[in-house]
């Protein structure tokens, strides 16, 4: 799995994305204005004009080339070769011209620059980039329902932990011991596959966006944070689950059903349902957190050791 989600996963789901997105051009487009004669304020409809500088006007059914407009409200008419900044168009059509911080109503651009706006391609790559986190999430969730779900039914199988849990080991560290046996392994393999698959992402989406999207804030508190709770999450589930079944098949399948909650997450965010932002991520950590801490409290208070050694069968 690690290697599929580090060299794989790039290629299948972003190549064919980026080869129909457009790349992204933040440069201003090189504008000459010839400004003639500055108009501040009042009504302007049904003119042609050409290098004005327009302050707080409002403009209809007009032609504009050429010009600086600031500030105005322009309707229902047509805008070249010009700069368009703090001001609203509704049903206007604006053609090789810079816009900045302008409100678009029923609004046509054609060979526009819109300065400090991220285009629709950049928007679907970063969604969809920050939806891959949910792989390097379900990577420390999957494993541990391979290696946890074994530790006590498939040490009871083979007759090697009737001797363990004889020793003067508590029941606070032997859990513990597996639990950190089996988390480092598990996190040291999802923080290796990271580095693969963040320099393929970079390399495939820079050129389209114009910068590097990984490593990004949610990306580090997904995989340095939000990854090893679910880990320790899995591991804690699975070892419980492992000490009160009797057959490893059965532990891994009831443990499996621990990577559900993270599926929904991403499921939600993915849908646009929430904002997958620091704060969303903050708080789901601090939910995984307060499960893990009582999760381990119950594993505590229901593991039985006596109950393993003298009734498991």
């Amino acid at each position: 799995m690690p290697l599929v989600m580090a060299f794989v996963m790039p290629i299948v789901y972003l190549v064919p994305v980026t080869m129909f997105a457009e790349p992204t051009d933040e440069r201003p487009l090189d504008l000459t204005f010839n400004i003639s004669a500055t108009i501040v304020g009042g009504n302007i409809t049904d003119v042609s004009i050409k290098d004005l500088r327009l302050i707080d006007v409002n403009l209809t059914n007009s032609v504009v080339t050429g010009c600086i407009i600031e500030g105005c409200d322009v309707s229902r008419s047509i805008v070249f070769d010009s700069f368009i900044v703090e001001s609203r168009i509704n049903s206007t059509l604006v053609v090789h011209s810079n816009l900045e911080n302008t409100a678009r109503i029923d609004s046509v651009l054609d060979r526009c620059v819109v300065i400090g706006e991220i285009n629709e391609a950049e928007k679907f790559l970063k969604v969809f980039i920050d939806s891959l986190l949910m792989f390097f999430i379900l990577i420390p969730a999957v494993i541990p329902t391979v290696i946890a779900s074994y530790s006590f039914v498939g040490e009871k199988i083979n007759k090697s932990l009737e001797p363990l849990l004889a020793t003067p080991t508590t029941d606070t560290e032997l859990l513990a011991g597996k639990s950190i046996s089996i988390f480092l392994p598990t996190m040291l393999v999802t923080w290796a596959s990271l580095v693969p698959f963040v320099i393929l992402v970079d390399i495939i989406v820079q050129p389209v966006i114009g910068y590097y999207p990984l490593p990004n804030l949610i990306w580090l508190v997904g995989v340095f944070i939000l990854a090893p709770l679910f880990c320790i999450l899995s591991i804690l589930i699975n070892m419980l689950i492992s000490s009160k079944v009797s057959d490893v098949r059965a532990s891994q399948q009831i443990g499996g059903l621990v990577v559900l909650p993270v599926v929904a997450f991403f499921i939600i965010a993915i849908a646009g349902l929430v904002t997958l932002d620091f704060v969303l991520m903050a708080g789901f950590i601090l939910l995984t957190a307060a499960i893990d801490v009582g999760v381990f409290y119950v594993s505590l208070k229901v593991f039985r050791r006596e109950e393993i050694l003298v009734r498991w069968k």
